[in-house]
């Protein structure tokens, strides 16, 4: 696969990033001889804004993104970005959504599946960057009560899902794993 295309599909599971992230990102999981730093900035940049001329992802102050977003890439866009990069690198077999929408009328930062056949651990991230305590605390009983999330989720990923696991970063709460944690205990 050219490089291009590895950087559009990297695009896409981030769904939104900058071309610092991207490219310091993608010298890591493409193995690539692009220095860390501005050096892997720049070589992203430029097949990022070949990607944008040709219509294949959208370009937009200071972001890119995958075709059809509306949104800005401000403090919380960012922070769900740098968690997704973290994610990618832990080079685990991964599969990620941004901001599906649940029945409950939620929308997760990030649902994911980290693992294949058979092993595999379900999880929702929510990233608290600009969340009122309170709107938070509404937003982490809702997952955690949603009696049909294991279905849910299910579909979504298309296998069986029999649970999942409540991540959050930038706040702490009782019924939820903290980011960090959460990634330590994947490695």
């Amino acid at each position: 696969m050219q490089i291009d295309e590895k950087i559009r599909k990297l695009i896409e599971v981030f769904g939104v990033a900058n071309d610092d992230l991207v490219g310091n990102t993608a010298r890591i999981v493409f193995s690539l001889k692009w220095k860390q730093g501005l050096s892997a900035r720049n070589q992203a940049h430029k097949i990022l804004d070949e990607l944008a001329l040709t219509h294949k992802i959208v370009k937009g102050k200071h972001f890119y993104a995958v075709s059809g977003y509306q949104g800005k890439y401000g403090s919380h866009g960012k922070a769900v970005a740098a968690c997704i990069a973290k994610l990618i690198l832990l080079k685990l077999p991964l599969t990620i959504y941004r901001e599906v929408s649940l029945p409950i009328g939620l929308r997760p930062d990030v649902v994911g599946l980290i693992g294949k056949n058979g092993k595999a651990v379900c999880f929702c991230l929510e990233v608290c960057v600009d969340e009122t305590d309170t709107y938070f605390q509404q937003k982490v009983t809702a997952l955690k009560n949603f009696k049909q999330a294991p279905e849910v989720l299910s579909r979504i990923f298309n296998v069986p899902i029999p649970y999942f696991s409540l991540v959050v970063h930038g706040k702490r709460h009782p019924d939820a794993i903290d980011f960090d944690r959460f990634l330590e205990a994947l490695q």
